[in-house]
């Protein structure tokens, strides 16, 4: 059985001979708007039906202007039953008459879901000034979990990402402060800490698109700041590939480690915990072994990637090779900017962009720039 609200719940109150009219009536009059509340319990009682409305007095208007001469009807208020087993379609549903309605514009909008964990930002909700504020964001949480079901914590952000290591700041608002989790992408299993770790659940499908990508037999790949290995496992798994992952934090070298034995594979990743700047060293013996042998380059660190071209210079086979380079770049015409930017960079590398091969924005990084990724076909002045 359902269970009883502790809060009122308002109905219209029809005659059970006029139900179905007022069902088309939403169809065609008001456009199928979401008007009846699904978490509650149609009500029969006598000759009367009741339908439950949605918490939210603007709409109810609307719905009484929509019908009042179609209809004779009464809106009445009465205890709710919910519906066994209603599953949520989004926090705000879960919200709607849980917190006031000025709060509800303000909450989050979207969210990272990695395994277990969810981490959200409350960047509206932080610029009011209320002493429920603790109060509104566990609610929240709690919404969370209840549109999530394999989720067990709830984590705030409070940084961008910063630092050597990519980390941002994290604060446990909902269940145990357990930052390791298992995630599924694209068939790969990732083991990861999301504190001490950089990972982005919203690189799914470019993942997928790189793996996809058109690979020669035997192929060798740098990723030059792999991570956990996302991009670099995904390629192995569906490429007989030979990927060198580099990462210059021992806590995501760590799980890289892990993540290559736990994934099936054709191709192999040979991971490393460095900078890829030591490549450059005279001294280095992985640099020299390297030098000119890379097919294919990534280059996943967006903020700073155009530091980092001496080295891809450095490790691309001659004449030519692939680059998947990502970057943040300042709206509008973030591609061209992109694209002007590794030019003047490239200007005395002896290096020059002979395709371009793909170019797209991945998704919006602020109000004023945007990430972008250019495939690019690198070639060699002789």
């Amino acid at each position: 059985m359902g269970k009883s609200n502790k809060e009122q719940t308002q109905f219209i109150k029809i005659k059970q001979e006029s139900a179905e009219k007022f069902l088309k009536l939403l169809k065609t009059k008001l456009s199928n708007e979401p008007f009846l509340d699904r978490r509650i319990k149609v009500k029969h009682e006598g000759a009367y039906v009741f339908f439950p409305l949605i918490y939210d007095i603007e709409k109810v208007k609307v719905l009484i202007g929509g019908i009042s001469n179609h209809l004779n009807f009464d809106i009445v208020s009465a205890e709710g039953i919910t519906e066994d087993n209603y599953k949520y379609r989004s926090i705000e549903e879960v919200l709607v008459g849980e917190l006031p309605e000025n709060i509800l514009e303000l909450i989050p909008k979207s969210y990272d879901i990695i395994g277990k964990i969810v981490i959200v930002e409350f960047d509206q909700l932080n610029t009011i000034n209320d002493k429920n504020l603790v109060f509104y964001k566990k609610k929240v949480a709690e919404a969370l979990i209840s549109v999530n079901k394999s989720v067990e914590t709830v984590y705030e952000k409070l940084s961008e990402v910063k630092g050597k290591y990519r980390l941002k700041e994290l604060k446990v608002i909902y269940g145990d402060d357990n930052p390791e989790t298992l995630y599924k992408e694209n068939e790969c299993l990732f083991k990861l800490d999301v504190k001490n770790t950089y990972f982005t659940p919203r690189l799914v499908f470019e993942r997928k698109r790189v793996s996809s990508s058109s690979f020669k037999k035997q192929e060798t790949v740098v990723d030059m700041f792999t991570g956990v290995g996302p991009f670099s496992i995904q390629i192995a798994k569906n490429n007989n590939a030979k990927i060198y992952a580099f990462d210059v934090n021992p806590s995501a070298y760590k799980y890289l480690i892990e993540n290559i034995e736990n994934n099936k594979m054709k191709g192999e990743v040979i991971a490393h915990n460095m900078d890829v700047k030591e490549l450059l060293n005279p001294d280095s013996k992985l640099g020299n072994y390297l030098k000119h042998k890379i097919d294919r380059i990534i280059m996943n660190l967006p903020e700073q990637s155009i530091n980092f071209l001496d080295v891809a210079c450095f490790l691309m086979k001659k004449p030519s090779g692939i680059l998947h380079f990502y970057q943040f770049c300042e709206k509008p015409n973030p591609i061209k900017k992109g694209i002007e930017n590794l030019n003047t960079n490239l200007k005395d590398s002896g290096w020059y962009i002979e395709e371009i091969l793909n170019s797209k924005v991945v998704k919006p990084f602020s109000p004023n720039s945007d990430l972008i990724v250019l495939d690019l076909k690198l070639k060699f002045f002789t």
